[in-house]
């Protein structure tokens, strides 16, 4: 996976190789090893090894009918201390976090809506505790135009948000941290075989 997000005086790039195993059908684990190959805070620049992770994935409720599939999991992570929270900008936590959420789904022939609650707990290590945060996610699409085995063209609306609750840094809270971003992003999906 890589990942690139480019803000006011922010800039953020990444690589994510990754390992998905599907334990049994409905429950997976996903290992990462994230790697920021370039993160920019104003004048600051870093990059290196981020806190690796290892996810585990439950579908706790799943419903199929020849037209249409709903489905519920939980999600868990942890977060393993191995990027630095020294770095400016910093590349990881220094301290193992945890990563707890849901997701619901449901995907038919014309219709595809899927909301996901999340929170990702940080923990304190040496008076330093970086902000828990809040994320949320919702979309909504539509098949527009399909051709059996030739092409399908969709449609999405998505709404994508972060609340981050401020950082402590040797036992003193960072006035410049914390915040809520969010952003509704519209697209358009053409496939074909």
């Amino acid at each position: 996976f890589i990942n690139r997000t480019k803000g006011v005086n922010q800039k953020a790039q990444s690589v994510v190789p990754g390992l998905l195993y599907g334990v049994t059908n409905t429950f997976s684990l996903f290992f990462n090893i994230p790697v920021a190959t370039k993160l920019q805070s104003s004048t600051t620049c870093s990059s290196g090894i981020s806190d690796i992770f290892l996810q585990g994935e439950y579908a706790f409720y799943v419903h199929q009918t020849p037209c249409s599939v709903n489905q519920m999991t939980l999600v868990a992570s942890l977060f393993f201390p191995t990027g630095s929270p020294h770095k400016q900008p910093p590349t990881g936590f220094g301290s193992c976090s945890f990563f707890l959420g849901a997701t619901a789904s449901h995907l038919s022939v014309d219709w595809h809506v899927f909301a996901q609650p999340v929170a990702l707990l940080t923990t304190s290590h040496h008076g330093t505790k970086f902000g828990n945060q809040f994320l949320y996610q919702f979309g909504i699409g539509r098949n527009m135009s399909y051709k059996t085995d030739a092409f399908i063209f969709s449609a999405m609306l998505e709404l994508d948000g972060a609340y981050s609750q401020r950082n402590k840094i040797s036992g003193v809270i960072d006035p410049n941290s914390g915040g809520n971003v969010f952003s509704l992003a519209p697209s358009l999906w053409f496939s074909t075989q």
